[in-house]
């Protein structure tokens, strides 16, 4: 396995590209040096790690993978593009542990090129998106509740799937989310919102009027869900 990692302190980001067999003794090498080249960086750094040579040997390499995603969200991390293949083996183990793991969505290139080309272009969001697994959400929208269950959160908005109620690209909505932690209060969540995409039985929507103290609490329920189980 063989591991480069740096920082681009002019353009506020960390690279780092892993080739070979992700080995969790070398992954734990790497977690050291993601930390060292994040102290020259800014809040709001993005991220291009390049795992398109790399292969994840045995699952004893997960913990640390989810470690360093943990700092980078600790850390005030921007936006995160992986390059890989999408039709690699890795790739597929990824998205599987990803549907299983909360933790934060990034965007996915073929080349180092096409990812620079894509950070480069795109549009800051108010909040890395998290992939978040069998949260449920209740909604309400022209006076009718719904029910379905969260694909993704940030503190500016979300994705629901399995919607029971159609809403309507633009309509204004109201949603309720329960945060559950084992030995904590419950955190509820209630929002307004406006629906910004509309796919069969999901819909994406954008938050309104969400003040900075819930903003803050949000972001410390996802962070706590993202480091569950490490």
């Amino acid at each position: 396995m063989n591991l480069k990692v740096k920082a681009d302190i002019g353009k506020n980001r960390l690279y780092f590209k892993i080739s070979g067999p992700a080995v969790k003794k070398e992954l734990d090498k790497l977690y050291t040096d993601v930390r060292f080249c994040i102290s020259d960086l800014k809040p709001g750094f993005d991220v291009i790690s390049d795992l398109s040579e790399c292969s994840l040997a045995h699952l004893s390499g997960v913990p640390t993978f989810r470690k360093i995603m943990n700092y980078l969200l600790e850390h005030g991390v921007g936006q995160v593009v992986r390059v890989i293949d999408g039709k690699s083996l890795i790739f597929k183990q990824i998205l599987n542990l990803s549907s299983r793991i909360c933790g934060y969505r990034p965007i996915y290139a073929s080349t180092l090129e096409e990812a620079e080309e894509k950070l480069e272009k795109s549009i800051k969001r108010n909040g890395i998106r998290f992939n978040i697994n069998n949260l449920p959400v209740d909604y309400m929208a022209n006076g009718a509740s719904g029910k379905g269950s969260i694909l993704d959160l940030s503190t500016s908005g979300c994705a629901i799937g399995s919607t029971t109620l159609p809403v309507s690209d633009g309509e204004e909505i109201s949603l309720k989310v329960i945060f559950k932690e084992k030995d904590d209060p419950e955190d509820e969540f209630i929002f307004q919102a406006k629906v910004v995409r509309v796919e069969d039985t999901s819909f994406a929507a954008e938050f309104r009027g969400l003040d900075e103290q819930r903003k803050d609490l949000l972001w410390k329920c996802l962070l706590n869900e993202s480091q569950r189980d490490i």
